[in-house]
């Protein structure tokens, strides 16, 4: 089928045509462009890739040690939670967590109260040291406990998103 196509014959024809010279000349050229094509096609992007792979490993590496680091202060906060006195109504809450949110530097991105000791509380983009500062000065100072939280860690390093529930 493929053989006996004009073009393939007329290749064969002027491949024949060629000296022994020349068609040594030509075999070594395809061998050199075919290494040359795995060398640029294939090893150079897999050797990029490696390369991206590791620096996205020691970011999240870095990610995790921080974590680690302050899931400590997050577990004293939780724990020491449940000696919190009497409460406050949840309109006092949430002006009292949003005081101190602004104290400590923190945007808070929506509230609402919930129940009536409780405030529920988004907040993005936000440093992890600030809002773990903010967690244990609520709780030390204003006796205001952390009932549920969600962190999600954003695109910058060291910045998070977080849902909490607090409680008086």
């Amino acid at each position: 089928m493929l053989a006996n196509h004009p073009v393939v014959l007329n290749a064969k024809k002027s491949w024949e045509a060629l000296t022994d010279r020349d068609r040594i000349s030509l075999k070594i050229l395809a061998a050199v462009l075919g290494v040359l094509f795995i060398y640029s096609g294939v090893w150079v992007p897999a050797q990029n890739f490696m390369v991206d792979q590791r620096s996205i490993l020691e970011t999240n590496k870095n990610l995790l040690v921080l974590v680690q680091t302050n899931q400590q202060a997050l577990s004293k906060t939780a724990r020491s939670s449940g000696q919190s006195t009497a409460g406050i109504d949840s309109q006092q809450l949430v002006s009292t967590v949003t005081n101190l949110a602004k104290k400590e530097g923190l945007s808070l991105k929506r509230f609402e109260p919930s129940g009536e000791q409780k405030v529920k509380v988004w907040v993005e983009d936000a440093s992890f040291d600030k809002l773990v500062s903010w967690l244990t000065e609520l709780e030390r100072n204003l006796k205001v406990r952390v009932e549920q939280i969600s962190i999600e860690k954003d695109d910058a390093e060291g910045l998070v998103s977080a849902r909490l529930t607090l409680s008086s």
